[in-house]
């Protein structure tokens, strides 16, 4: 069952959690303030559904709390980044804020990160720029979970892209898997008891998982060199163009693993702590081009011209930010969406670190 729960309340239970895992105050509000975000924008297999995955990796030492970034090389454009295995957010954060400096001061910033860990959703860190008038991208690498074309193997990650763009009346905000969908929305309808849409999920590369029960299969989507993986966005046929989701994926790479020299998707092991996820955070100042009201006022009429086009009835047209952007107004006045597997699992990780969930849950 799904609940909603206050989102101040959810964000303080957060961050007094990571505090009892012994980050500081303002590392425990960066990353509460991350977590809180994506369940508000209606994001939920990346929010507080992720703390537990998080808690698993801060205990087997994947994530270590005392880490903090470092660059290893960097130009006046670009940058390399160790982060030293620290908590993905706080990576994020650190190396986004470093493009945007150089955006700023000569018109475009590119940083590769690597040994960084999973920072949930790319497009909190590519709106990021967007907040401060810049384009934005994001991507990550991510453990093995893409069938490559044809492959009976999975080899890519899910490799998320995200892109943000200041718009009127709100940004415009394009962030997806380059799988059909992540891993995490596998977990969420695993834990709602619902059954997968075919070719979600693929076995030997062809056959599709789609029964929740199937928890022998569903559960080889976490063990490297298995037979059952995420299908790329496009599914596992050429015909149906599930070799562009594939290329993606291999595009990610390139700005993730390759240039930083870090950990591909297929080194990747969720329980080896010295291999981890590499991103890459590009901010673009649009003043290079031209005036900046100009560009994002042109921007919005092209976007409100696709939200007025004729829409098959019963439905409405959306660009991408919009149900995100009605969410994150929905969830200030009603609350965020929580499923009650996942408090279960919030209040076991309090109980054990000494605190109380209880009063920000009522």
């Amino acid at each position: 069952m799904i609940k909603k729960y206050d989102s101040n309340k959810m964000y303080q239970l957060v961050l007094k959690i990571y505090e009892a895992y012994g980050f500081s105050r303002t590392d425990s509000e960066k990353v509460a303030h991350t977590i809180i975000y994506t369940d508000m924008h209606g994001i939920e297999s990346h929010g507080v559904q992720r703390m537990a995955m998080y808690d698993r990796f801060i205990q087997n030492g994947k994530i270590r709390i005392n880490s903090s970034p470092e660059i290893v090389k960097e130009t006046k454009v670009s940058a390399v980044i160790d982060a030293h295995f620290g908590l993905g957010q706080l990576n994020g954060i650190y190396s986004m804020e470093l493009a945007i400096k150089k955006a700023k001061e000569s018109g475009v910033g590119i940083v590769s990160t690597k040994k960084s860990g999973h920072y949930g959703i790319a497009g909190f860190y590519a709106n990021m720029a967007a907040e401060q008038g810049l384009i934005g991208i994001s991507s990550t690498n991510s453990r093995p979970g893409m069938l490559p074309t044809n492959s009976t193997q999975p080899f890519v990650g899910t490799n998320p892209i995200g892109f943000a763009m200041p718009a009127n009346p709100h940004n415009f905000i394009l962030d997806f898997a380059t799988t059909t969908v992540p891993q995490g929305k596998i977990e969420v309808y695993r834990k709602l008891e619902k059954d997968l849409p075919e070719f979600w999920v693929a076995k030997n590369g062809i056959t599709p998982i789609h029964n929740h029960t199937n928890d022998y299969d569903l559960d080889l989507l976490r063990v490297p060199k298995s037979n059952v993986g995420l299908t790329p966005l496009g599914g596992v046929s050429e015909l149906t163009g599930g070799h562009k989701g594939f290329g993606l994926g291999i595009m990610v790479e390139i700005f993730t693993s390759i240039l930083s020299q870090g950990d591909i998707s297929s080194e990747i092991d969720g329980s080896n702590p010295d291999l981890g996820p590499c991103q890459s955070f590009i901010a673009i100042d649009p003043t290079i081009f031209g005036d900046r009201d100009a560009i994002i006022a042109k921007f919005s009429a092209y976007l409100q011209e696709m939200r007025d086009l004729p829409a098959v009835p019963g439905r409405k047209v959306y660009v991408h930010g919009d149900k995100e952007h009605l969410s994150y107004l929905d969830a200030i006045e009603n609350g965020i969406k929580i499923d009650d597997a996942t408090i279960i699992e919030i209040k076991e990780i309090a109980t054990r670190l000494g605190v109380s969930a209880n009063e920000f849950l009522a």
